[in-house]
């Protein structure tokens, strides 16, 4: 071999060398850095979901839950003792309320048959309009409940829902809309201690869910 040759091949030996060992240390090089980006993200899911990570706001839902129930139940417990003293017997004046979701707050009424007169106001609790959730409360004898209720709708919106000069009807007022408030006074001179009444609304459809019994207690 002559020592061109010999020379030559050198060279590229050399040339190899060098080449293979920058090779070597950008390989390495872009191990470290996406060992470094994986080992980063592995720390940064772990943190997150470590088990005392943000356990405040984990464990607060818990806690509002909780505390709305608190709110709900004594919510409830006032409006049972409000609705205990309108009803107390022997109050001439009672308070009733009815809202959106064609509820009464009341199932029952007592009226003591010493009042000379009685005075009921219904409040309308809810936010709709007269013309798609009105309420009135309307008293009749049990008997005449049904015939008034569904006579009611053919009265029409112009007089309440209220049959015109019907002496089923013992009393009424008229029919409101959400945020009003409305009441009637009557006499219950001609009701009968132990007889069966009931209150109602007599917005067409209402009187299926929106009644409840009224009692004169002597």
């Amino acid at each position: 071999m002559s020592d061109s040759g010999l020379g030559f091949s050198v060279k590229r030996f050399i040339i190899f060398i060098v080449g293979s060992a920058v090779a070597i240390l950008v390989f390495e090089g872009m191990g470290e850095v996406g060992g470094n980006m994986i080992k980063g993200q592995v720390s940064k899911t772990t943190s997150k979901y470590h088990p005392e990570r943000n356990v405040e706001d984990r464990i607060k839902p818990a806690f509002v839950l909780e505390d709305k129930v608190a709110i709900a139940n004594a919510a409830d417990t006032t409006d049972a003792l409000v609705a205990d003293e309108w009803n107390a017997e022997g109050s001439c004046e009672q308070v009733i309320e009815g809202n959106d979701m064609l509820q009464f707050n009341l199932k029952e009424m007592k009226v003591s048959a010493g009042c000379a007169s009685v005075t009921v106001t219904l409040k309308h609790t809810g936010v709709m309009a007269v013309e798609v959730m009105g309420h009135n409360w309307v008293l009749s004898t049990d008997a005449d409940f049904m015939p008034v209720a569904t006579a009611a709708a053919g009265a029409g919106l112009a007089n309440n829902y209220v049959p015109v000069d019907d002496n089923r009807v013992l009393a009424a007022t008229s029919i409101i809309g959400g945020g009003e408030e409305t009441s009637v006074t009557f006499s219950i001179e001609s009701l009968q201690a132990g007889d069966a009444y009931t209150f109602f609304c007599s917005f067409p459809g209402h009187y299926a869910i929106m009644k409840g019994s009224f009692k004169v207690i002597a």
